[in-house]
């Protein structure tokens, strides 16, 4: 019955296992599509039957990426800079205003919390114009520090953050936090010396979420940049692959896979540098007393 028993828990692993590699197949399939590509011509790109790994490799795209009369490495400092100012400010507001929900009771709470929530199913081109015109009546594009806060301006109240931050500030005993205030601490000593460790997890989990969207806020930056000096990379690559240069006449696509690899590489980096504490905050679900 053991033995029965073993080798119906072995199979079911090995499906599982099998499941779950073809899935992270599919879905890296298209990153490998984009990286290969990089390294073709593009009379090898549209070739049929496609290759997908390049028989004849060359880093002509890359040099003329690189090279070329696109600001490449200013594109890269502006994603940088939007999407940690972005990140910076979110964290500050989903943490401050997440615990103030979580944990303070005041008047009305209830109901303003589900008008937060309700922002969540607004789509983003509804915003679009009423922040363009709040962005224009600032006068905000018209230096590039401006522009860089014009551009993560939408994103700084995060009801997805709140939210989330409320649902780990609910799992704190409110016993710890009276016995801080029967010590005397203040409400920024508690938040500061007790509840923001705490929601580390949750933070770290909102840090990627927050960096992933602002990153790939493609529409938004579109709208508010107004040279293709002030592009984020998105935008860029986007720009690279509607305006064919080099004397060519049509898209390259060799090229836009590169930019479009140049792109994802911060992406990929980023998560990796902070996904242990990815999966830290994903799982989280309770604080153990």
């Amino acid at each position: 019955m053991n033995r029965m028993h073993f080798t119906v828990a072995t199979s079911r692993r090995i499906v599982l296992t099998v499941i779950v590699i073809a899935a992270a197949v599919v879905f890296t399939l298209p990153l490998f599509w984009m990286l290969s590509g990089s390294f073709k011509l593009q009379t090898v790109t549209m070739a049929v039957p496609p290759e997908l790994i390049p028989r004849n490799p060359t880093m002509e795209n890359w040099d003329r990426l690189f090279n070329g009369p696109w600001p490449v490495f200013a594109w890269a400092l502006n994603s940088i800079l939007v999407s940690g100012i972005t990140v910076a400010v979110v964290l500050f507001v989903a943490s401050t205003t997440g615990y103030g929900f979580g944990k303070i009771a005041f008047p009305g709470a209830r109901v303003l919390f589900v008008l937060l929530l309700a922002t969540i199913f607004l789509p983003n081109q509804v915003m679009l114009i009423p922040l363009f015109l709040v962005v224009r009546g600032l006068h905000l594009t018209e230096s590039l520090p401006g522009t860089w806060i014009a551009m993560a301006l939408p994103l700084f109240s995060s009801p997805f953050g709140i939210f989330l931050v409320k649902q780990f500030c609910s799992t704190i005993p409110d016993e710890l936090l009276d016995a801080a205030r029967i010590d005397g601490a203040s409400e920024p000593g508690i938040f500061r010396l007790i509840v923001l460790p705490l929601l580390k997890p949750a933070l770290a989990a909102l840090m990627i979420f927050t960096f992933n969207t602002a990153w790939n806020y493609f529409m938004w930056h579109l709208v508010v940049a107004s040279d293709k000096t002030r592009y984020t990379v998105p935008v860029g690559v986007s720009y690279i692959s509607r305006t064919p240069a080099f004397g060519k006449t049509v898209t390259d696509i060799g090229l836009s896979m590169a930019g479009g690899t140049y792109g994802a590489v911060f992406m990929i980096v980023f998560f990796f540098l902070f996904q242990r504490y990815f999966v830290k905050g994903i799982t989280f679900g309770a604080v153990k007393g």
